[in-house]
């Protein structure tokens, strides 16, 4: 019997060797994206799992009080994890985490890389796997250990146990260090990232801090415990202690501590303040995928769906021949549904073929996005795929099978059966497909005006011309200032503290009687001009007042201003605001806002200070924008005369800042489009074969309307008319669904974003209607000028 199913399955798929085809190809890119969209899923659902200890790890964090609402915070005191120790019974262990940037050196190689500090508990806790040496000399202050990538840097792909290495401190300092071991590749989907790895007590040593000093914060704080309710009550138990951590620091008061598990923590890292450690992907990068494989899936399936009907008007004389001769409807189902799996089968092959290049090139879109199409590495892909193998089979093939099989062998026998394409469920599926194609390009192409309205959106600055040059002090600072002056390309320079992009602490500022948490910018007396910063009211600091301006004046932002109710910028003017009830400063001057965390959060209230240029440490670059990077080179070429000891850090605003919204954009307009023409292309088909089977239906229709005189364009317009009702209804119900997902997706992504308008949905519609025409005018064209004589002979 298997072998009578297998014969009639080939035979049948031969026969009908273009449409078996077109099925293949179209489940095969569909179940390709299906397989991208699952390992993409897994990795940013599996966060953190390389941990062993994973669920019994919690990570204590900080609250302030602003405005009557607690505000959470990511960090969290050093001086928290001895008091944890030795007051909270029952904890297995307790570490504190923190990371830094510092320039690692060997012989002539220098890199500047990220450091992390542990106490002696952190290995027992968290899991990262050597590739060489063992552990056992982590609690040896003189020992360092490097990831992988950074031992291949520095010694090439060896073993590099015995070697030293000197680290660079931001003040200069220098430390050498034996290294005790190589880390195993550290998985991009986990908490703590670093090229480095030493001791806690480095850290005190490196970085010159009191070992229960309560005014350092760290990245975090965990506790190891196996009772859950244990770690909910740790925030009470150490309330005790938020007296001493404000009396430390008092420009940073905080409210209460705050416990989340390693399953939360990196969803939290987005939309926490302060947060020092990787975080879970975009929401974005999750959604789009999953939202493409899905569509997809359904465009191929409905295509597989319409065809199967279509082609079965060839097999009637078959079913009608096995079902006199015996044949149950069962046996007619199980057929159709075993030619269905096959071509399944053989649609899975192809896609997993198209993975092996998608899968890379999808990755290779994202930063900190690493998935592998491997089965070893992914043993649940296996079963995901044969549950998507069955399950489009049942989709795709579930309703031809039902449909086929219930054929009146009498009607077919008799050729009074003929099957057509004017049934209700091919129209729905028709305008199915070209719902999801309307779709994708409203969605593609809005991403697509989104990227050119964020790029030419004025964001308070002139982001185009700047380069940033971070320092390691004042003296290094002034040095490449004067060596680089004489460049006539560098249009200004200015040094200044914070800069733009960075992020800045915000501290709590009071105006009569209102209080709110402003971010404050600490600059040098030329950053506002340099960086061009559009003044609204007042001055900007200036030479002739500095030593005023230094001690006793501030520009704030308009959002500040209103803030506090002062809607019209000169109104803000001289007034007096306190720094932590105690500082006085007097408004000077107003700027008009900019986007200090680029598009993604709304825009805080700010205000800046001056600051001597004996107290900051890095310089802003000025240029024409269309010689950023002829002087962007000149700076990196500069940078060894002045620093000898470390590589260029510099970078480009656009590009250093602004670059990951940029890339955002492209790659989601990238999934769109590649949505978009796999689905213009099987609607497309599913579109031109219904018109087909529609002709071949009406071949003698078309024959007497002619010999009673209609013209070509008439039965053109006639054959044509009830399709293109289709696309169209398909198109208006594509472009509300777009809508909505399109901003759904913005409104993830970025609070500022470009509104949709006319022209993104006039675009895909005109285009989706011109396609839909171009694919059946020459298939309708040809049938309404064919000799009548022959189409009257027809049947």
């Amino acid at each position: 019997m298997f072998k009578n199913f297998l014969k009639v399955t080939l035979r049948s798929v031969l026969k009908s060797k273009v449409f078996a085809f077109i099925n293949v190809i179209g489940l095969g890119l569909a179940l390709a994206c299906c397989i991208v969209a699952y390992l993409n899923y897994d990795f940013a659902k599996s966060f953190d799992d390389n941990h062993l200890n994973k669920d019994e790890i919690y990570m204590l964090s900080s609250n302030r009080q602003m405005q009557a609402n607690e505000v959470p915070y990511n960090f969290a005191p050093a001086a928290l994890a001895n008091r944890l120790k030795e007051d909270v019974p029952g904890l297995k262990h307790v570490s504190r985490y923190n990371t830094d940037g510092i320039t690692i050196k060997s012989g002539n190689r220098i890199f500047n890389r990220n450091i992390g500090f542990g106490d002696e508990d952190f290995f027992e806790m968290f899991t990262f796997p050597l590739k060489y040496g063992s552990i056992e000399h982590y609690n040896d202050i003189s020992y360092i250990y490097l990831s992988n990538e950074t031992a291949i840097a520095l010694f090439g792909d060896v073993n590099p146990m015995g070697e030293t290495v000197e680290l660079v401190n931001n003040d200069g300092s220098n430390w050498i260090f034996k290294v005790g071991g190589v880390f195993e590749p550290i998985p991009e989907n986990t908490l703590m990232q670093f090229q480095s790895f030493t001791n806690w007590e480095n850290y005190v040593r490196i970085k010159g801090i009191k070992r229960n000093d309560w005014a350092q914060f760290v990245a975090a704080v965990y506790v190891q415990t196996t009772d859950a309710s244990l770690a909910e009550r740790i925030p009470e138990m150490m309330q005790k202690y938020i007296p001493i951590q404000n009396e430390a620091r008092r420009d940073f008061e905080l409210s209460s501590f705050w416990v989340q598990s390693m399953e939360e923590a990196p969803v939290n890292q987005r939309d926490l303040y302060g947060g020092w450690m990787w975080q879970a992907m975009n929401e974005a990068a999750i959604v789009a995928p999953n939202i493409m494989a899905i569509l997809i899936l359904l465009l191929a399936c409905f295509n597989f769906t319409n065809t199967a009907i279509a082609m079965s008007n060839k097999r009637l004389k078959e079913i009608g021949v096995r079902k006199t001769l015996g044949g149950s409807r069962e046996q007619l189902m199980l057929q159709f549904l075993a030619e269905n799996l096959f071509l399944c089968l053989m649609a899975l092959i192809v896609g997993l073929a198209v993975a092996t290049w998608l899968v890379p090139a999808y990755s290779a879109m994202w930063p900190g996005l690493t998935i592998h199409l491997s089965f070893s590495q992914h043993p649940d892909l296996l079963f995901f795929l044969i549950a998507v193998l069955l399950g489009t089979a049942l989709l795709a093939g579930g309703y031809p099978a039902l449909y086929v099989s219930r054929f009146k062998p009498v009607s077919i026998l008799r050729g009074t059966l003929k099957v057509n394409s004017s049934s209700i469920l091919a129209k729905i599926l028709l305008s199915i497909q070209f719902m999801i194609s309307v779709l994708a390009l409203v969605s593609g192409f809005a991403f697509l005006q989104n990227a050119s309205y964020q790029e030419n959106l004025d964001q308070g600055y002139e982001k185009e011309k700047l380069i940033m040059l971070p320092m390691a002090d004042a003296a290094e600072m002034k040095q490449m200032r004067n060596t680089i002056t004489s460049n006539p390309l560098i249009q200004e320079t200015a040094p200044t503290r914070h800069h733009i992009g960075w992020g800045v602490p915000a501290r709590p500022v009071k105006n009569k009687d209102q209080e709110f948490e402003v971010d404050i910018m600490d600059i040098g007396v030329d950053y506002m001009l340099a960086s061009g910063m559009q003044v609204l009211a007042g001055r900007p600091f200036d030479k002739a007042n500095q030593e005023l301006d230094r001690t006793n004046s501030i520009v704030v932002n308009q959002k500040m201003a209103r803030n506090f109710g002062y809607q019209n910028p000169e109104d803000v003017l001289g007034e007096t605001f306190y720094l932590f009830d105690t500082i006085r400063y007097n408004v000077v001057g107003v700027v008009k806002d900019f986007f200090d965390a680029g598009l993604w959060d709304p825009i805080d209230p700010i205000m800046m200070r001056l600051f001597n240029e004996d107290e900051v440490s890095n310089l802003l670059v000025k240029v024409d924008a269309s010689q950023i990077t002829q002087v962007d080179d000149y700076l990196e070429a500069t940078w060894p005369q002045v620093v000898d000891d470390r590589p260029y850090s510099g970078f480009i605003q656009e590009e250093g800042i602004l670059g990951e919204a940029k890339e955002v954009n492209a790659n989601i307009v990238t999934i769109f489009v590649f949505l978009s023409v796999i689905a213009i292309i099987l609607s497309a088909i599913g579109l031109f074969t219904l018109v087909s089977i529609n002709i071949l239906s009406r071949t003698k229709e078309i024959g007497i309307r002619k010999v009673l005189g209609a013209t070509v364009v008439r039965i053109t317009t006639l054959i044509n008319r009830p399709f293109l009702i289709l696309v169209s209804v398909g198109a208006v119900l594509g472009s509300v669904a777009g809508y909505y997902l399109t901003q759904m997706l913005m409104d993830t992504i970025w609070t500022y974003h470009m509104d949709m308008n006319s022209l993104t949905f006039i675009v895909p519609i005109v285009s989706i209607l011109l396609i839909a025409l171009i694919s059946i005018s020459g298939k309708v064209v040809n049938a309404a000028r064919q000799n009548p004589v022959k189409s009257l002979r027809y049947e």
